[in-house]
């Protein structure tokens, strides 16, 4: 269980939360977020909840942002776990290290 430990002490700072990306991806596109949280089906307070970083990347968002931005759901769930991981580690790091590793 050490990989989840290199997460915690390699960074020192939490991981780029999704909606970072998707900010800087609907400035560089020139759309806003009405506007893109239409081409998505979803609501625009969903949209700007994600970009504030209130709001976690689920399945659905991930698919639906992986096809309007033609990169598909992986990398939308990546990007989240990685902010879920550390997040976790940082609120129950001292917990983590209570576990008994079995194998």
């Amino acid at each position: 269980m050490d990989n989840w430990q290199d997460i915690a002490d390699d960074r020192l700072v939490r991981p780029i939360h999704p909606g970072e990306v998707i900010a800087d991806i609907l400035d560089d596109l020139d759309i806003n977020t009405a506007n893109f949280a239409e081409m998505l089906g979803v609501s625009n307070q969903t949209i700007q909840e994600i970009i504030d970083g209130q709001r976690a990347i689920t399945a659905d968002i991930a698919i639906r942002l992986g096809k309007a931005l033609g990169n598909g759901p992986r990398l939308w769930l990546n990007l989240q776990q990685k902010v879920d991981v550390w997040d976790a580690l940082q609120s129950h790091k001292e917990e983590y290290e209570q576990v008994i590793t079995l194998v």
